[in-house]
């Protein structure tokens, strides 16, 4: 195959939100093969199933080649030529926004748009219609631990890095089934207990594969991870083992918490979760 016909291009997964990176062989403008990114820091070439047939819906048989018009919903679709069918969603768009203001206007995308796609869908929205009212599926399911994350760190992100798992002696997997919704994260964690002999401990009301892992799976009522938590802290601070420093530098309320503690010995703890 010729260098006109032929290249690769490099991207990311866009399932699972670990972000590895995968590389998409083309040939005559199609995608023909995609492989995991072996340069990639997040999985080294590594793919699940799902990463190694993201390319398979660009061909897929029943996949719309047409845009399609109906004038009432009452009458069938139309095929459409796509320069009319832009033409007419741009009408359409600006006659609502000129009546009605930019705010009457709503995208939905979906979290499984490539990085470049998702960027073109902010910019559409917030710089050229003008209105906020973008949202996603992606949002709706990590809207929860995004907000968890500003108020108590600060910034709307995990604050970790993958390579904390090429050091760690013990990992504390709480509520997560990484073994299926993760594959390539936890195979990375199984590597590590394989080279140092790191433990995992997983904390979930459910028998999943993940726990099925575990060199301690701790399997407790729904609702109870806190209750947990607050006894796992409470015989951290009774043992001595509360970096001071750390906490006055870097969080508020520890001396609230402090006596919060004190209602969570071990024994109350077993009965609760």
């Amino acid at each position: 195959m010729s260098e006109t016909t032929a290249r690769n291009i490099r991207s990311v997964c866009p399932y699972c939100g670990v972000g590895c990176g995968i590389i998409m062989q083309l040939e005559n403008g199609r995608v023909a093969k995609v492989i995991g990114d072996k340069q990639h820091p997040a999985n080294f070439g590594r793919l699940c199933s799902k990463g190694f047939t993201c390319a398979e819906p660009l061909t897929a048989p029943d996949r719309l080649t047409s845009a399609f018009l109906r004038n009432s919903r009452a009458e069938k679709l139309q095929p459409l030529l796509l320069d009319h069918a832009l033409t007419q969603a741009a009408t359409r768009l600006q006659k609502i926004i000129s009546q009605h203001g930019p705010d009457a206007v709503a995208l939905y995308v979906s979290g499984q748009l490539s990085m470049e796609a998702q960027y073109l869908a902010g910019k559409l929205t917030k710089g050229f219609l003008r209105t906020n009212n973008i949202d996603s599926n992606s949002r709706l399911c990590m809207s929860s631990a995004a907000s968890g994350y500003k108020l108590s760190l600060g910034a709307d992100g995990p604050p970790g890095s993958y390579q904390d798992i090429d050091r760690l002696d013990c990992a504390l997997v709480i509520g997560s089934n990484m073994a299926e919704c993760h594959p390539i994260l936890f195979l990375r964690l199984l590597d590590r207990r394989k080279q140092s002999g790191a433990k995992i401990i997983v904390v979930d009301p459910r028998r999943t594969p993940t726990a099925d892992k575990a060199d301690l799976f701790l399997q407790i009522k729904p609702g109870t991870d806190l209750a947990l938590l607050n006894g796992i802290l409470h015989l951290l601070e009774k043992a001595g083992k509360i970096d001071d420093k750390f906490i006055s530098r870097h969080t508020d309320g520890w001396e609230e918490l402090r006596v919060l503690l004190k209602d969570y010995p071990p024994e109350r703890v077993a009965r609760l979760t």
